[in-house]
């Protein structure tokens, strides 16, 4: 019997060419996914070609000739012969007034103005006047600041040598240098400081009396006058100093040399006052203090300086530009306002007559009723001249010149129309150029002016050959022709990629199989196509229609 053995070769042929065959399964799916990561793109060349380059912005219809009536102040409207909607030709009346209460109001307001003229015209004569006492003021202020100083510096050495000179008796006794008296100095110091105090206060005093510096000074020197007369005879009493003040103005007032005109209050209660500031000060303490004292010369400088002081604020004050630019100011003010209500009343005395043809839109005025300044009376408009006012933004308002053609779109058909002007500056804020740059790019005009922070430069278009399709309020469409390019490098407007920095395409390079993100410049461009100025030559390849997910600069591709 034949014994027959069962070969292991076959069992571990099987295991070995499934492994095999895994291998090249493996190896075919890994090709082919390697295969499916390259980009597949299809390419544009860029040739000459031509663009005709539009801007496209939508404004709202108006008239092109407005008229405006308002009072500018308030007046009685006598009568009134139009109505909304009623059609006026040039010349026809529209209302009529009666100016009784402008009259007077003109009337107040030319007394003020000449008030105010009169008191700048003094002030401008007295300020010479006034800086020449000024100078002399400080000329005197000088000397005593100076004779002060060195009393001050003398006086402080003779403390030191006597406090050393009797140290021990006072430091027994107290602090002062004198056995047994308190530092007369320090009394001296003391009411000399209230003196200057009240001092100060008289001459805030006088300074309230009057706005007329000539009135100010003249109250200033009769009471320092009077009160340098008392002290000087030895008179210390506050009610007697200030009862001699008082009769020395009412003199001045009397005799003519102070104006009770120029005064802001009544002249007895201007002496009144007077009176109760020189009473206000302890001239017996003061008197007291200087009549004991060694230091008579510093006490009388300090009183001095005081004086000098309270008028040197005096004539500056009338010497002052400043006081002078406030009341003209004032004079200009007054005369403005004066200018602008004699304007108006002359417009109302004539009553309102169009000055163009046109329809009444509006009438806001009644017959036996006020008008007022803050609301357009009537408003007539000449509907047969109409305009589109459109918004350029800054990528396309140097394309525009005045005269260019236009075509205006409504939901009617088509008119034709002309530039006729741009406003010499934008409004709003300027910092939307990215949104302005997309809508150049689809040839659409003013796309920031319609946000909130947008910019947009004002463009008006006469609509010409109106008819009565195309009505004012609504909204209309308007494409302007800026000009036709020939024979320039050109590109598809969608291998554009637009950033923040500037315009970009992908740039195909045949020897390495790769794109490679690259920088352009653009000029002229239409719904189709853009002119390349720099960054591409004629013969050179792009992707045609670049995908949003590239995340490398450059990268392999595989062409359609």
């Amino acid at each position: 019997m034949v014994t027959v053995r069962k070969s292991n070769k076959k069992k571990i042929i099987i295991p070995v060419c499934l492994i095999i065959i895994i291998a090249i399964v493996a190896g075919a799916v890994l090709g082919i996914a390697q295969k499916n990561k390259v980009v597949e793109v299809s390419l544009s060349e860029i040739k000459t070609g031509e663009i005709v380059e539009n801007i496209n912005a939508t404004g709202v219809i108006s008239s092109g000739a407005v008229q405006e009536y308002s009072a500018g102040t308030v007046a009685q409207c006598d009568n009134v012969f139009v109505k909304v909607g009623d059609k006026v030709k040039k010349g026809d009346k529209l209302a009529s007034f009666s100016t009784d209460e402008l009259d007077g109001q003109i009337a107040s307001l030319q007394a003020s103005y000449n008030d105010a003229s009169s008191s700048y015209k003094a002030a401008v004569k007295n300020q010479k006047l006034n800086q020449s006492k000024l100078n002399q003021v400080n000329k005197k202020i000088a000397p005593l600041e100076k004779k002060l100083a060195s009393f001050q510096k003398s006086s402080a050495a003779s403390k030191a040598d006597g406090k050393n000179a009797v140290s021990g008796a006072a430091s027994k006794k107290g602090d002062s240098i004198i056995p047994g008296v308190d530092n007369p100095a320090d009394d001296i110091a003391g009411d000399l400081e209230e003196a200057v105090k009240a001092l100060e206060e008289l001459a805030e005093t006088i300074s309230k009396l009057s706005d007329d510096i000539t009135t100010t000074n003249a109250i200033t020197r009769e009471v320092m006058t009077k009160i340098a007369e008392a002290l000087e005879n030895g008179d210390y009493s506050p009610d007697a100093i200030a009862e001699a003040a008082g009769k020395a103005m009412s003199d001045a007032i009397r005799e003519g040399l102070i104006e009770e005109t120029r005064l802001i209050v009544d002249s007895g209660i201007a002496v009144d006052m007077i009176e109760e500031a020189v009473k206000s000060v302890d001239w017996a303490a003061i008197g007291s203090s200087i009549a004991n004292s060694q230091n008579v010369t510093y006490a009388s400088t300090e009183l001095q300086l005081s004086a000098l002081y309270a008028q040197r604020e005096i004539f500056s004050l009338g010497a002052s530009k400043a006081t002078l630019n406030a009341q003209k100011q004032a004079v200009n003010s007054t005369k403005s306002a004066l200018d602008t209500l004699k304007k108006a009343q002359t417009e109302l005395v004539a009553g309102w007559v169009s000055s163009i043809d046109g329809v009444v839109t509006e009438c806001n005025v009644t017959e036996g009723a006020q008008t007022t300044a803050l609301q357009t009376g009537i408003k007539v408009e000449n509907l047969d001249q109409l305009v589109v006012t459109i918004s350029l933004g800054e990528y396309d308002v140097h394309k525009v010149t005045e005269g260019m053609k236009a075509v205006i779109t409504t939901a009617y058909g088509e008119y034709s129309g002309e530039i006729a002007s741009i406003a010499p500056t934008a409004s709003g804020s300027s910092s939307s150029s990215v949104l302005d740059n997309v809508g150049s790019m689809a040839g659409i005009s003013g796309l920031s002016s319609l946000t909130d922070k947008g910019a947009g430069v004002e463009c008006v278009v006469t609509v010409n050959s109106p008819d009565e399709n195309i009505i004012a309020g609504f909204e209309a469409n308007v494409e302007i022709k800026t000009g036709t390019y020939e024979n320039i490098p050109t590109i598809p407007i969608e291998s554009i990629v637009l950033e923040k920095e500037g315009s970009y395409v992908y740039k195909y390079d045949e020897e390495e199989g790769t794109v490679t993100k690259t920088k352009i410049e653009v000029g002229a461009h239409s719904d189709y196509a853009y002119e390349v100025k720099s960054g591409l030559k004629l013969g050179d390849k792009i992707v045609s229609t670049p995908g949003q997910d590239y995340e490398d600069e450059t990268f392999k591709v595989r062409v359609k």
